[in-house]
């Protein structure tokens, strides 16, 4: 076994904060979000779709009605029918709340109304045109912007060669205000896509250290198991943690620390390859996901790591040492909770034989080592290193 020694942790007096101020209990610890506060792209899209839905199904409702006052009956049935098929779309889209990126099923109920519109301008072209406004308006939030720019210029056009009989002049008029609506709906929607898929960003970043969270570590970890049991490549996963974390936090308090995670993110971006990623995952833990990676490369980036850690200066904690467990999947293994277990297992062995250590725990007993900063000391004087099975 090769030589271990623990870090001394030496309390120091109470330095001022560096990090943010108190959030308070409402808000964040250790840079993770309350499940309750997350809106991802998907629940965005799914509220925002049936408020359009309901909408449509407001606005026709009341054509309807007044259709039906005023005896035109022909367009009481046709926005009776539009309106069936806003309710639809409320169903579809809570039913498919959490495929709303793709939007197909938006598409065919949008055509069909298109195509109901499309008869009842040409039946009373001077009272129908005006429902072609809110599918327009619809469209732009509800489909991609090509998707609605393709269905409003054909619906626009046929609007027009359905109203033929009307005077130019009208015609010129309807036509404008359409364009109009169809252009400031294409300007808001292009924000309102951007901002969604913000939202998404928002979900999958952790905002106080700027590395990815464990949402998106979870969804990550298993996309690169199924890659690597496909393609054959080796895929490895380190687990490092910031030692003596507790006594850190009541020396320093918990918003320094939010500051020294903050700080070991941005190293850590600097210090892995360009195909790996890190996640942190609070408590002073991150993740670091290493694909392409056999494990002698693991052990080579867990110590670089490492050493890194304990030989920098950080913000108002100084110095710090950290122990890491990994390991390396083996061929046919598809289970990440698994490999997230014998991380945290290897982790727990580093922490247990005296910090400040990489801990390599495989599937066989055979494969398990240690490093540590004695001895990587005593390696550069030609020191016997031997491995336990």
């Amino acid at each position: 076994m090769w030589a271990m020694t623990p870090a001394a942790f030496q309390k120091r007096p109470r330095k001022p904060c560096a990090g943010p101020r108190n959030r308070g209990a409402t808000g964040r610890l250790h840079g993770r979000t309350p499940e309750a506060q997350v809106m991802t792209e998907t629940a965005l899209r799914t509220r925002t779709n049936s408020v359009v839905y309901a909408l449509m199904l407001l606005c026709f409702m009341i054509l309807a009605e007044r259709s039906l006052r005023y005896g035109f009956y022909e367009l009481f049935f046709s926005g009776l029918t539009i309106t069936a098929l806003a309710a639809a779309g409320i169903a579809a889209t809570l039913i498919r709340r959490h495929r709303q990126l793709q939007t197909r099923s938006h598409l065919l109920i949008l055509v069909l109304m298109a195509i109901i519109i499309l008869q009842a301008i040409a039946r009373e072209p001077s009272l129908a045109f005006y429902w072609l406004y809110p599918m327009l308006m619809a469209a732009f939030l509800l489909l991609r912007v090509h998707q609605a720019a393709a269905l409003c210029a054909a619906g626009l056009l046929l609007s027009l060669i359905a109203a033929w009989n009307l005077p130019p002049r009208e015609q010129l008029t309807l036509a404008g205000t359409a364009l109009l609506l169809a252009g400031g709906a294409g300007w808001f929607a292009r924000h309102y896509h951007a901002s969604a898929r913000y939202v998404d960003t928002l979900t999958i970043v952790d905002p106080e250290t700027g590395a990815y969270n464990e949402r998106s570590l979870n969804e990550t970890l298993s996309r690169e198991i199924s890659r690597s049991e496909a393609t054959g490549h080796p895929l490895s996963l380190a687990l490092l943690r910031i030692d003596h974390r507790e006594e850190l936090s009541g020396v320093y308090g918990e918003d320094a620390l939010t500051g020294l995670s903050a700080a070991i993110s941005r190293s850590l971006r600097t210090t892995i390859r360009a195909g790996d990623s890190h996640y942190h995952l609070g408590d002073g833990r991150f993740f670091l996901l290493l694909p392409f990676t056999p494990e002698e490369g693991l052990r080579v980036t867990a110590e670089r790591v490492r050493r890194l850690l304990g030989e920098s200066r950080w913000p108002t904690v100084e110095s710090i040492t950290a122990s890491i467990g990994c390991t390396t999947r083996s061929p046919g293994e598809t289970s990440a909770d698994s490999l997230r277990q014998r991380c945290e297992k290897a982790l727990g062995e580093a922490q247990r034989r005296g910090h400040d250590q990489v801990w390599h725990l495989g599937t066989q007993a055979h494969s398990i080592s240690s490093t540590s900063r004695d001895s990587t000391s005593s390696r550069s004087k030609g020191s016997s290193i031997s491995t336990s099975d």
